[in-house]
């Protein structure tokens, strides 16, 4: 790990909480309003509902190594500052089609694949920056930093998904402008950090630094070498292929055609899902570091898929957020758990390369299965559908516990 000269001040770590807040408020309206635009005011089908979430990580699946080799060079906070005032634009120009009578299917489209595709820049700036904010000589304190990290990135996604629930009542073109007024309110945080220039590797090779295409491939290398980062890494893109894709996808049909609910019931799927995760990666950040952090994320992962499968049953309305909650807490200890792994082997050179892979990973998954879910719910319905991705994650579980390292791996007894 690069050593640091002094400690931060206590203040960067709150400006960049306050960024985490605001930037994924504006996450969160995105995640219920795209989809619900599609369903209930396009009166689209659920093939089309699941290529419009595809869409809303697709930009991410492309450009995060692109994103992560970008990040490794630069002055992280004006960087991140430039980012999010760049971002603004998207909901305004698209309020102002919306305004002026262009709302459609391509339009949402790309207003889904230009915020995908921001986010695959601002993640791993953002995730970098994380240990320029911390004092990582001492021991435990970078566990619990993702921890809160994680934490405050999932509850401010609900205070989203819960704004976007009000889409019934004030319609689209308020929601658009409320996320822009967030992103400038992260850029604004963002302004408040302390500088974080770039490793002194990446200064002293200047003019000379290596192209992109160079760095990600310098990256990949490291996590495919290591034996820590490549079975998490692996898990987690299968998780993203079984889970985030159903999730994107299965209840925005569900919620309608099963419970004949609307956006406010839609957003509170997503609210109470995204609280188990946050309140789950809150706990972690207040209990002693957890040392089987394999086994953890095994375990996890279990939870997940059976509350999935509970969904099958059609339960009554009550206990789909129950399922979904539960799902909510065991995430947050998949989600924590392998972040932080990350992050403990990272160093800062490579730092931003490694943690967009990892969130390449984790989420690039997510389209594919998105892309699929559509067509399943469409073919079998949404309650036959769920049995498909907890089953293969059986099979996934199987081979990773008997042909990997995973379920042994356990965190380094220091930093």
């Amino acid at each position: 790990m690069t050593e640091h000269k002094a400690a931060p001040a206590p203040a960067a770590l709150k400006w960049y909480m306050a960024g985490i807040n605001t930037y994924f408020i504006a996450a969160g309206i995105q995640m219920v309003l795209g989809a619900w635009i599609v369903k209930e005011v396009l009166h689209m089908g659920p093939e089309h509902v699941g290529i419009a979430q595809a869409c809303s990580m697709l930009a991410m699946l492309v450009l995060a190594l692109f994103g992560g080799a970008r990040a490794d060079g630069q002055e992280l906070r004006s960087y991140l500052v430039k980012l999010q005032l760049a971002g603004i634009l998207i909901p305004l120009a698209v309020a102002g089609f919306t305004l002026a009578g262009y709302l459609s299917y391509p339009l949402v489209l790309f207003y889904l694949l230009a915020i995908s595709a921001l986010g695959a820049f601002v993640m791993p700036a953002r995730d970098a920056m994380l240990t320029r904010v911390i004092d990582v000589t001492r021991a435990g304190v970078l566990q619990k930093a993702v921890a809160s990290a994680m934490s405050r990135q999932f509850l401010s996604q609900v205070l989203g998904n819960l704004l976007a629930g009000a889409a019934g009542l004030v319609g689209p073109v308020w929601l658009f402008l409320v996320q822009g007024f967030f992103l400038a309110a992260s850029a604004f945080t963002s302004s408040r950090l302390p500088k974080a220039p770039p490793a002194p590797r990446e200064i002293e090779e200047g003019a000379k630094r290596p192209s992109q295409l160079t760095l990600i491939k310098e990256g990949i290398v490291l996590v495919w070498a290591s034996e820590r980062l490549r079975p998490v890494i692996t898990m987690m893109f299968c998780s993203g292929v079984l889970y985030i894709g159903v999730f994107m996808v299965l209840f925005p049909i569900l919620i309608p055609d099963i419970y004949d609910g609307g956006s406010a019931e839609l957003a509170a799927v997503y609210a109470i899902f995204f609280s188990g995760i946050g309140i789950s990666s809150n706990v972690q950040s207040r209990l002693r570091p957890v040392r089987r952090q394999g086994r953890a994320i095994m375990l996890a992962l279990c939870v997940g898929s059976s509350a999935m499968l509970g969904l099958h049953f059609e339960p009554p309305l009550w206990g789909v957020y129950a399922l979904s909650f539960c799902w909510g807490l065991a995430a947050g200890v998949s989600m924590t758990q392998s972040r932080s792994i990350v992050q403990e082997y990272a160093q800062d050179e490579h730092r931003a390369r490694i943690l967009s892979i990892f969130q390449l990973g984790m989420m690039g998954g997510g389209p594919i299965g998105s892309f699929i879910t559509g067509f399943i719910i469409k073919a079998i319905g949404p309650l036959d559908a769920v049995l498909v991705p907890s089953g293969t994650m059986v099979i996934v579980w199987l081979a990773m516990f008997f042909f990997s390292p995973l379920w042994k791996l356990e965190a380094p007894a220091h930093h």
